[in-house]
């Protein structure tokens, strides 16, 4: 995948809510639902219970954040 169909799919989704996992070291998983608040050059936040947290684009390429819309 590119950078630039990734934000273009996701600027079609802003302020809808997504399911965000991320896998992290040692099999640790999180998940948050939230909704997709704001899109920047390099980054993107999603606001979960009014907390925007801030994910790197390319993070989704290698894997290791994955954004599922509902």
């Amino acid at each position: 995948m590119n950078i630039e169909i990734i934000k273009e799919e996701m600027r079609k989704h802003v302020s809808e809510s997504v399911e965000v996992s991320i896998f992290g070291l040692r099999n640790k998983k999180e998940y948050f639902i939230g909704t997709i608040s704001k899109m920047y050059p390099y980054i993107f936040t999603v606001r979960v219970n009014g907390v925007e947290k801030s994910f790197n684009y390319a993070d989704i390429i290698t894997g290791e954040v994955q954004v599922k819309y509902l």
